[in-house]
């Protein structure tokens, strides 16, 4: 029984209480016996998790839990939104269903690293939704460890770029665009910063200047 008593410095503190009547000879409940467990500790522990917890559910990103064969263990609402999956279709299966044909030989790789325990930052590769969908993601691969600091799983965090990296191809397109008209007319062209700097040359203007 879980409660709250008293210190005899009139400090509270938190306890898990086991409590069981002392019978005699004849059966006859003559007392009681209570033992008293602290649990401050424990109870940190477990508002540390729910805290932990929270943070990783309310995360825009896919955190996704395997081990070290890539079983998925657990995922977060994220993994769901971003890959199209409910969480019971994820865990227990392996992260291979999220990933393309072609890129199967990436997870090999990925595993080989985490167990001689190595990190992997900002990653950009493709992984695949559940209605086949391609996406563009940003992997954050890291080692799980035991108290003992045995490697006993693999936390994976997918960030959908997708967005960015589409963004990023059109203004490239854009820029070539310009520089290829800019390059063709005949007037010379010269384009500067704010400062004034020179940015920008056309061959005419090359052959002006």
């Amino acid at each position: 029984f879980e409660t709250v008593r008293l210190r005899r410095d009139g400090s509270p503190i938190e306890v898990s209480l086991s409590v069981s009547p002392v019978r005699d000879a004849s059966g006859t409940i003559i007392g009681a016996s209570k033992i008293a467990r602290d649990i401050r500790l424990r109870k940190q522990a477990s508002s540390a998790q729910a805290f932990m917890s929270a943070i990783v559910e309310s995360s825009d990103d896919a955190i996704i839990g395997k081990d070290l064969d890539g079983i998925i263990q657990s995922c977060n609402s994220g993994a769901e939104r971003i890959f199209g999956y409910r969480a019971a279709d994820l865990i227990g299966r392996p992260v291979r269903i999220l990933i393309p044909p072609e890129r199967q030989a990436e997870e090999d790789h990925i595993l080989a690293r985490l167990r001689c325990g190595e990190r992997i930052d900002h990653f950009e590769t493709v992984r695949q939704r559940s209605d086949g969908r391609l996406i563009n993601v940003s992997l954050t691969v890291s080692p799980v460890r035991d108290a003992d600091g045995r490697i006993i799983g693999v936390s994976k965090i997918a960030r959908d770029i997708t967005a960015q990296k589409r963004d990023a191809e059109e203004l490239a397109a854009q820029q070539a665009w310009f520089r290829i008209t800019l390059g063709s007319i005949g007037d010379a062209v010269i384009a500067s910063d704010a400062s004034g700097r020179v940015t920008f040359m056309n061959p005419t203007a090359e052959r002006l200047t």
